[in-house]
């Protein structure tokens, strides 16, 4: 049996359910509403006097003194036929007007749910603008019903599947998911891949091409899909591999291009969280002994990111920085910070950015020959460095002051930017609200000529090298100079390039096409050889994933060899004492013959 991808397209309104305010005219008192607007309340199965509700099977748990996220029971019952004789009413408001593909709604897993329910949506004016009555068949269920531009949600449960049951829910989503799978995708492809310098902090992409009937995809459909999309519409991909009879999570994507080939087939495109932050503007700062954990904080709240989408490695986090970031992306600015530290920048299979180093391993994951296609395995010698020279940085202030912005600013706020990081600035023309070594924000009353004066950092740098010990006369040299990595100083310098010129040695890049199992980027495998005395190990660095087609990968990683020549000296003479033992058998079964 093949592996099976899918691609789960989650056309949810992503701040809806932050920004409601919700009320409910029949609840228990032990309910609190909040809980509606949590992700990650799992339900408990609690035994109570609904008829027939209590299965002796050991899946119900008695009700304790104190209930917790318990999000929405009514205190009502239905009556025999299943009907509320007072239907629960809750109302929802926002804000903001929001839009979504419907309501989703999560009723309890023990298999009671509300079977008939009617959802009102009106807009900032309080006008109603859509309206229709649902019959849901199961616990989950999807109101399909696109609606745009609501600020009020008013649902009515008027019954439930079984006689004599409260009405439970546990979840509202706003918006529903569409899963591509099986028929659906005609191709899907993942590209995971990093620098494991992090010279640059690299960008997962994922494609694939889908087949609906469905005229909702139809990119012309003014009632379609399409109109929904938000910025950060979400993907999520799984691989479910029968040989291991595993599900494979392969991680978070967010919509990027979408195009239809015709009616029927869409192309989509999608990056990773990396993808997304390259797309904002840092603006940068000098910053002297801020933690990683600190300056990350800062990188991140800026881009958008919430605190459960990255990761810091607990070592890493109270690593002191000091130096100087440019106006720049979020993904560079995160470059600078990682490459300075020694780590990388990965969210591969992920749902989030994870900040870490990578380590060696001694018993390493094999890659059997069997899955490695035959002809595609390359190996060559990675370029050889034999001295790196690292500029190290040291801003100080000085210098004179002067004319660092001159022009004409409009009503209002306005940003002007600097050519190279200054401080202690003065304006006229206009007010300065915020500013930093790169930037100031500047109010004006009337369109007018504005001048800023400031005084320019100095940049005092030095050139730090380390070079290969013992080389020989005859070596080629090769120098390999950092220039642009702003966290580079005195302190650090020296040992940020010794990790650069041991990465150069004695390395090789291998590439080949394999059938993937539970291989991943960065991990350190083994690549089988038929060398009875070395063999390469090395991180995985790139993998081009072909989904949909058997699972397979282009792989390149970063190799070192590894010498195998005790080991398979063992293995040598226990087979030879084992070929004498057996000669010396056969020689006695002849002459005893």
């Amino acid at each position: 049996m093949r592996a099976k991808t899918q691609i789960k397209f989650g056309f949810v309104d992503v701040t809806a359910k932050s920004d409601s305010q919700l009320s409910i005219s029949d609840k228990q008192s032990f309910v609190d509403l909040e809980d509606l607007k949590q992700d990650d309340i799992e339900e408990i199965k609690y035994a109570t006097l609904e008829r027939n509700q209590f299965a002796l099977d050991g899946s119900f748990e008695l009700m304790p003194d104190v209930l917790d996220d318990m999000c929405l029971w009514s205190s009502s019952m239905s009556n025999s036929s299943g009907l509320f004789e007072r239907p629960p009413v809750l109302t929802i408001n926002f804000t903001e007007p929001h839009s979504s593909l419907g309501l989703t709604f999560l009723f309890s897993k023990a298999g009671d749910y509300c079977n008939h329910l009617n959802i009102t949506y009106y807009n900032s004016s309080n006008e109603l603008i859509n309206e229709a009555d649902f019959y849901p068949d199961n616990y989950q269920y999807v109101c399909n019903n696109i609606v745009e531009n609501y600020q009020k949600i008013v649902i009515i449960f008027y019954g439930t599947n079984n006689p004599y049951r409260y009405l439970k829910l546990y979840q509202i989503l706003y918006g529903a998911n569409k899963i591509f799978e099986n028929e659906d995708l005609m191709g899907a492809d993942l590209l995971e891949e990093l620098d494991l310098l992090s010279s640059e902090v690299s960008i997962n992409t994922l494609g694939f091409k889908v087949y609906s009937e469905e005229d909702e995809f139809n990119i012309i459909n003014p009632t379609g899909f399409y109109s929904l999309l938000q910025q950060r519409q979400a993907f999520e991909v799984i691989e479910t591999l029968p040989k291991l009879n595993k599900e494979i999570y392969m991680g978070k994507f967010y919509l990027d291009t979408w195009k239809n080939a015709d009616n029927k087939i869409m192309e989509f495109e999608a990056i990773d969280l990396i993808g997304l932050i390259d797309k904002t503007t840092f603006y940068g700062g000098m910053y002297n002994n801020i933690t990683v954990e600190d300056l990350c904080e800062e990188i991140f709240t800026s881009a958008g990111l919430e605190s459960d989408e990255y990761e810091i490695q607990e070592d890493l986090k109270n690593i002191q920085l000091t130096g100087y970031i440019p106006i720049c992306t979020h993904r560079e600015a995160l470059q600078q910070v990682v490459f300075a530290i020694g780590a990388i920048a990965d969210d591969s299979r992920s749902t989030k950015i994870r900040i870490y180093t990578i380590v060696d391993e001694e018993d390493n994951n094999t890659i059997e020959q069997t899955n490695i296609f035959q002809n595609t395995r390359k190996v060559e010698q990675n370029e050889i460095v034999t001295e790196v020279a690292a500029t190290a940085h040291n801003y100080v202030q000085g210098g004179e002051s002067e004319e660092v912005f001159k022009g004409i600013l409009s009503v209002g706020r306005n940003r002007v930017l600097f050519d190279e990081p200054v401080y202690n600035l003065s304006c006229t023309g206009g007010t300065i609200i915020e500013s930093n070594c790169n930037y100031a924000i500047i109010n004006c009353t009337t369109e007018r000529e504005v001048i800023v004066t400031g005084y320019k950092y100095v940049d005092n740098t030095q050139e730090i090298s380390v070079e290969v010990e013992d080389l020989s006369s005859t070596s080629k040299l090769n120098t390999l100079k950092i220039e642009s990595a702003y966290f580079i100083n005195k302190s650090n310098a020296q040992t940020i390039a010794q990790k650069v010129l041991d990465y150069y040695q004695k390395t090789y890049k291998t590439e080949f096409e394999f059938i993937v199992e539970e291989e991943s980027l960065t991990q350190d495998v083994a690549i089988e050889s038929n060398s009875f005395s070395r063999q390469l190990v090395g991180h995985i660095k790139k993998l081009d994933i072909n989904l949909t087609g058997g699972f397979t990968a282009n792989a390149e990683i970063n190799a070192r060899v590894r010498l195998l020549t005790v080991l398979r000296q063992v293995d040598l003479n226990e087979n030879y004492a084992s070929m004498l033992v057996r000669n010396v058998y056969i020689k006695e079964e002849v002459s005893n013959g």
